[in-house]
């Protein structure tokens, strides 16, 4: 059994890992577009919760920020591929 170590990657191949876009990515398969949608669906009912029952002010609106994150966050790791996903 003969131990082959995978190459290094460099400091381009990590970046252009990291900093996916939809014109350098591959197009999204059915199985992603879904699990968009499920995500999206979801962050609309938590928002939706968040501004009818929490009154309008900094934390509400730092609270929809965060979801924003959530969502943008969540659907790079439905795209995310190699090692470091």
């Amino acid at each position: 059994m003969t131990n082959t170590a995978l190459p290094t990657p460099t400091a381009e191949d990590r970046a252009r890992a990291r900093f996916i876009t939809a014109s350098t990515g591959q197009p999204p398969t059915d199985e992603q577009r879904e699990a968009v949608r499920q995500l999206g669906n979801l962050v609309v009912e938590l928002a939706v919760a968040i501004e009818e029952l929490t009154p309008r002010s900094r934390n509400q609106s730092l609270a929809l920020t965060a979801l924003e994150d959530v969502q943008m966050r969540a659907n790079r790791a439905i795209f995310a591929t190699g090692p470091n996903a």
